[in-house]
């Protein structure tokens, strides 16, 4: 894989992070904002469709003010990531000329997070989740703010890359855990799935819009003024996060009767089913798909003869298809059980991806590509939204604290199995075993009685 390649692998990777994480079309807001009432309204007579657009937007997230603060500053802040990862790859691969340097930082910003998330996650839970999401970005902005500095005082080297990567991969967690913690105390249990989509959409919209923007940033003014606007970002997001309500002291006095423990939230994901079930069809779905990453840019080069131009294409158009299947989350929250929905997506993103064994084109690799990306947007939201519901709000932070530690850990073991069997097999028939492998997964799921039964009333409230 030439540099070029490694970059765009990169950044697809980054469009993964389990920060999950995850900004909004303008002219797709009102139809994301209430999807699962807009549609059935389209073909109702004027006034009642007047009615009910008021009732659906007297419904959105957006309305509450904390919300709009907290999803303002994920959007910002998201875009601000991009432009970190465009500096600090463009100077590496200018510094060293070597791919293997550009993977090293990006395991610095990643493997951290799977050691500190489960610690995090019990901060989260034994204090207030915006004081320790607002120290975590503030700390952040230092770190990438530390950057520019050294670089205009010409000593910057690659081993403060490393090691300042190194220290922000591991508060990374906080943020990444921290939203699903407060977001159930910001909305009502109604508006969970909607509120946990709108975080979704921003990281697809970021991750669109902000290369490109950060690309004329880094050609026009340099590097270092791209990984300032990130610590400015960090730094507003940080001021947002401190500025939100505080969460109900009796929520952090069940926490503290309890006894948080940093392997706590592996605890409950082992003796809890539903969430046990939940994270293995995760962690089976997420290593499925890592195969994918390794063998795209050779499906590129060598299966569609479209060289570094044709992969970035196909990343563009996986980003466009999930952003646009974000918009379908609230649709299809409201309408299928979360029992059924999850096993569904895994195998209707396996089956698209199935067809690339045999397809050469790349406007159909694009499309396959693009509508397997829209069947998989709404299943981060939707599960996340479940598990708000199933988790005992005082082991919130420790639980999502430990699945991070898991699924984030998912992606690149499957991507490293990838890359042996490259050496053996075609970029396409990998591929294809991916596919396969996620659709077998999905079926698994449907076998599973516990599967079927989430989703119900009874079964969605935290603690019982």
């Amino acid at each position: 894989m030439n540099d070029e390649s490694q970059i765009g692998a990169i950044r697809a990777d980054l469009r993964f992070a389990p920060i999950l994480t995850p900004s909004l079309q303008i002219s797709s807001i009102h139809a994301f904002i209430f999807p699962s009432r807009t549609f059935g309204a389209v073909s109702c007579q004027g006034g009642f469709v007047f009615s009910f657009f008021k009732f659906s937007v007297a419904r959105s997230p957006l309305r509450s003010s904390a919300f709009l603060r907290l999803w303002l500053g994920l959007s910002i802040s998201y875009v601000g990531d991009q432009f970190t990862t465009i500096a600090l790859l463009w100077f590496v691969l200018q510094l060293t000329g070597s791919g293997v340097a550009i993977s090293l930082v990006l395991l610095c910003f990643q493997l951290p997070g799977m050691l500190t998330g489960p610690l995090l996650g019990t901060m989260l839970d034994r204090w207030q989740p915006r004081l320790v999401m607002g120290i975590d970005n503030c700390t952040r902005a230092l770190l990438i703010g530390a950057l520019p500095v050294l670089s205009w005082l010409g000593i910057l080297q690659l081993w403060h890359i490393y090691a300042l990567a190194l220290l922000a991969g591991a508060l990374s967690p906080a943020t990444g855990a921290g939203v699903r913690v407060i977001l159930p105390h910001l909305v009502s249990e109604d508006e969970l799935p909607r509120a946990n989509a709108l975080s979704s959409t921003s990281l697809q919209f970021a991750s669109l819009l902000g290369p490109a923007l950060a690309g004329i940033v880094v050609t026009q003014v340099g590097g270092a003024f791209a990984l300032l606007i990130d610590a400015v970002s960090f730094l507003l997001m940080g001021l947002l996060v401190f500025s939100l309500p505080p969460i109900a002291s009796h929520t952090l006095k069940e926490a503290s009767l309890g006894k948080t423990k940093w392997l706590g939230g592996f605890d409950l994901i082992f003796r809890k089913k539903e969430i046990l079930l939940l994270t293995s069809l995760s962690v089976i779905f997420f290593f499925s798909y890592g195969p994918l990453e390794a063998a795209l840019p050779l499906y590129s080069e060598r299966m569609l003869h479209a060289g570094a131009q044709g992969y970035g294409l196909l990343w563009t158009g996986f980003g466009v298809g999930a952003l646009v299947g974000t918009l379908f989350t609230g649709f299809v929250a409201a309408r299928v059980r979360p029992g059924m929905s999850q096993p569904l997506i895994a195998i209707l993103w396996g089956g698209f991806l199935c067809p690339l064994m045999v397809v050469h084109s790349l406007p159909l690799a694009l499309l396959c590509l693009a509508l397997g990306a829209c069947s998989w947007a709404p299943y981060m939201p939707i599960e996340t939204a479940l598990l708000q519901r199933l988790i005992p709000p005082a082991m919130r932070g420790q639980v999502f604290g430990a699945r991070l530690a898991l699924t984030t850990a998912a992606a690149p073991f499957g991507a490293l199995i990838g890359g042996f069997l490259l050496q053996y097999l075609s970029p396409a028939l990998v591929i294809g075993l991916s596919g396969i492998a996620c659709v077998l997964a999905g079926v698994g799921g449907f076998l599973s009685p516990t599967m079927h039964s989430l989703g119900a009333k009874e079964e969605a409230r935290p603690g019982e």
